[in-house]
């Protein structure tokens, strides 16, 4: 949290604002001078204020962008992600029930799309009324409802989940996404299986284990030097081709990509019916080993969509209209001002 200090120099009072900004494992300390407590004016305040926040965030941005390695997404690209990060988390720490007002409304997006891709016809306005009041929506087969209450129930395991990505997990996630929905969730196929409208066969059953066991090799070998979204969007493509289940291998395959990188600090991802096409595109090249495509097409995706709130925020932080906790800062620097303020002799 930035923080105001008065420093005391030869009889003088200066304004300093100051921080230790906590970024990954690092804490990078932050200071910039204000001017002269009793001078200084409320307009040059909030000057100051914004380019405190523009030297925070590059200093933010320096270390994330130099800090992963990314093999299909350019450093401009990378600086797009972390900025939209970097707003996600103040939107959090100034209005926290908006943030969780928007964080519902992208799971309910979430939800009916990842459904909808695979055949539900349950529509937004549904799947809404469903989550949040629990009023089950007229002429739908009971197995769509459970396909979309079954993503509560996975949201509140991952809630309390402490581990990391593991076949355990896969199988987990796999057991509750299509429970009451097949008869052994949570198991590795044994029968051959085909991706609708794909030209793609996945691999025989039987070199499943091994291909998911090279998959948790691969993930663990990247884990700490990928880019979180590139390793997301890596790790779902690579999951999608092995496609270890007989069936719900989308679903699980989607929620794998937004555990990671909600592990990351980054909001999640939603695709649709709208994005399928684009998506079945994407995916087709990767079996030969060219991932760009895909990368691209869901990078894109996610930058549109949640770029309007980080842009919305980063307006709000940069206001001299402030209605949030942004406010704190302004109540401090009044006061301080008031208490150093030099007397007035006659």
């Amino acid at each position: 949290m930035i923080k105001l200090q008065i420093k005391n120099i030869k009889g003088n009072k200066y304004l300093y604002f100051s921080e230790s900004l906590k970024v990954n494992s690092k804490s990078l300390y932050i200071q910039l001078y204000g001017g002269r407590i009793d001078k200084i004016t409320l307009n040059e305040f909030y000057d100051k204020q914004r380019e405190y926040n523009f030297i925070r965030l590059t200093k933010f941005l320096d270390y994330r962008v130099g800090h992963y390695h990314a093999e299909f997404i350019d450093k401009e690209r990378i600086a797009a992600l972390e900025t939209l990060r970097y707003y996600h988390t103040e939107f959090k720490n100034l209005y926290p029930d908006e943030s969780t007002r928007y964080g519902e409304s992208v799971f309910v997006r979430y939800v009916q799309g990842t459904t909808a891709i695979e055949g539900n016809t349950i529509s937004p306005r549904e799947v809404q009324e469903l989550l949040e009041h629990d009023i089950s929506p007229g002429g739908k087969k009971v197995s769509e409802v459970y396909e979309i209450l079954n993503f509560v129930k996975l949201r509140d395991f991952l809630t309390t989940y402490k581990g990391d990505v593991s076949e355990k997990l896969i199988k987990r996630m796999h057991a509750i996404l299509m429970g009451d929905l097949m008869r052994t969730p949570g198991e590795y196929r044994q029968i051959q299986v085909g991706i609708e409208k794909v030209d793609y066969e996945p691999p025989p059953a039987i070199l499943v284990p091994d291909l998911m066991n090279e998959l948790m090799l691969w993930y663990r070998a990247n884990a700490k030097k990928s880019h979180p979204f590139e390793l997301a969007t890596l790790f779902h493509t690579r999951f999608e081709l092995v496609h270890p289940f007989i069936d719900g291998n989308g679903r699980v395959g989607r929620a794998l990509m937004n555990f990671i990188l909600e592990r990351g600090g980054y909001p999640t991802i939603y695709l649709g019916l709208s994005h399928r096409k684009d998506y079945l595109d994407a995916i087709k090249p990767a079996d030969d080993g060219y991932y760009g495509p895909m990368v691209t097409m869901l990078l894109e995706t996610y930058l549109d969509q949640h770029k309007e709130v980080a842009d919305q925020v980063m307006i709000t932080m940069n206001s001299s209209q402030k209605k949030s906790k942004v406010d704190y800062l302004v109540k401090e620097f009044l006061q301080l001002k008031k208490a150093h303020e030099k007397p007035i002799h006659d």
